[in-house]
């Protein structure tokens, strides 16, 4: 028999609206019994989660028999998919908040290429795995690595033996596979240091010599990658750092093939400036012009995009991804999220340079920083008026979405990645079923994270 609900928890507990849930063929091979579960937007009680072998949801039902793991105290809900990061600039963790006088994004950059310049394949290793661990103890189940440091290159710029060559790749791949994160390896182009302008310094490290060898690396990762763990998505990585014509051919070819494909878009005003100087338009103006973007489209940042295009783009069912601590970090600005939620669009959220991995704090800021610049309450809001459910969808579902993974939900045939909440954390005191998400976000934060499975593997780390 479960144990009655503390008292004040009380409110909404009574019998299940969820109706069983059972898929056909796999049985389960581990059934989960936590107190509660996170199902279809608000958090259920007595329900037992089935996984079967292949590490996906083959059941949710009312619990009847024994449960493989018992979990009391405990709230499972979908693991976290931060669907933008850097690994490797962890490396900058607290190395650039000292200042002469005030700095911009320009002057982050240089010591980003300082630190590129260094790496080497066993420390770009280190980082990563460093990276995608703190990730899972922070609830990140899954992860879209937007990988642009290829090469480990002689610093003269001289393209040095074959195997330096993308000899990065394996490092990403490999510690993401050792952590045991789920990883869509957003394989990225870059062709130019600027609109017409050469590769120069750190930015050989990331050279696309052209179209034909991007897709060569492609298939070759798609071929190395860990299929149980590992997907591989396209990216060019800005218009300024491929040329318009060949972001229209590499998306073309992305939909093609069925892959995402992301970019940067108008993080800074810089590279508006300069599109608008090489092509009469700003950057989101010209994508939405030339290329058919779709729901498999994500554009990070947009932090300087204009409502109309902004609608626009939201509208073709396509996703923006936010970095609330990266673009605080670096003094990017802020997007436009209520254009976005009127027009329906999509919002997932990224760890970007993972300076800070809490993704209950990305969320809470993509709110808080909409309520500082308006002045108003409750931009990112559900059907129900919910800010907490709806920014919950926004960090698990929506980022799954964007980039590619069949997680975000705890659903029948969904995989098995979910995250592991305390409810008698310090921090989680006086929660209820209606206020959980809330309260979690808004209230409680990371801490009160107890452990992650991905695809039906428990990686406990408190």
């Amino acid at each position: 028999m479960l144990p009655s609900p503390p008292m004040n928890h009380s409110s909404g507990a009574g019998p299940s609206h969820v109706p069983p849930q059972v898929a056909r063929g796999e049985r389960p091979q581990q059934i989960v019994h936590p107190d509660w579960v996170w199902v279809d937007g608000r958090l259920e009680r007595g329900r037992a989660v089935g996984i079967d072998a292949q590490g996906r949801i083959a059941s949710i039902a009312p619990i009847s028999g024994p449960s493989t793991l018992r979990l009391p105290g405990k709230a499972l809900i979908p693991g976290f998919v931060s669907a933008h990061s850097h690994a490797f600039q962890r490396g900058l963790r607290g190395a650039t908040e000292r200042f002469a006088a005030a700095g911009e994004f320009f002057r982050w950059r240089e010591a980003m290429y300082a630190l590129v310049e260094r790496l080497t394949p066993d420390l770009c290793y280190e980082l990563s795995r460093e990276t995608f661990a703190e990730m899972l103890t922070s609830g990140i189940t899954s992860v879209g690595e937007f990988h642009y440091v290829r090469h480990h290159l002689p610093k003269d710029g001289s393209e040095g033996s074959e195997d330096l060559r993308y000899a990065f790749d394996a490092s990403v791949l490999a510690a993401a596979k050792d952590a045991g994160i789920r990883m869509t390896l957003l394989h990225t182009c870059y062709m130019q240091g600027g609109f017409g302008t050469p590769l120069a310094g750190g930015q050989i490290r990331f050279r696309t010599r052209d179209e034909r060898d991007y897709w060569d690396r492609f298939d070759r990762l798609v071929a190395s990658a860990h299929p149980a763990t590992q997907a591989i998505g396209a990216t060019a990585h800005s218009v300024r750092a491929v040329p318009i014509d060949a972001i229209q051919r590499l998306h073309a070819e992305s939909v093609r093939r069925g892959c995402v494909f992301h970019m940067h878009v108008e993080e800074v005003r810089k590279e508006i400036e300069d599109c608008m100087a090489a092509h009469g338009k700003r950057p989101m103006q010209l994508l939405l012009d030339r290329l058919a973007i779709d729901r498999r489209f994500t554009a990070v940042h947009c932090t300087h995009t204009s409502a109309e295009d902004l609608a626009r783009f939201a509208q073709t069912g396509a996703t923006v991804c936010l970095c609330p601590l990266t673009e605080g970090n670096l003094g990017d600005g802020i997007c436009d999220v209520a254009t976005i939620r009127r027009s329906r669009g999509a919002i997932a959220f990224g760890s970007d340079l993972n300076s800070r991995l809490a993704p209950t704090e990305e969320l809470r800021w993509i709110e808080y920083v909409q309520r500082v610049r308006h002045e108003m309450r409750g931009a990112v809001i559900d059907a129900n008026g919910d800010c907490g459910a709806a920014l919950l969808s926004i960090g698990t579902s929506e980022g799954a979405r964007s980039i590619g993974v069949d997680a975000g939900e705890i659903a029948v045939g969904k995989l098995a990645d979910f995250a592991l909440v305390d409810l008698q954390h310090a921090t989680m005191l006086n929660w209820t079923p209606e206020t959980f998400a809330s309260h979690l976000i808004f209230g409680a934060g990371t801490s009160a994270v107890c452990g992650v499975c991905v695809g039906g593997a428990w990686r406990i780390r408190r």
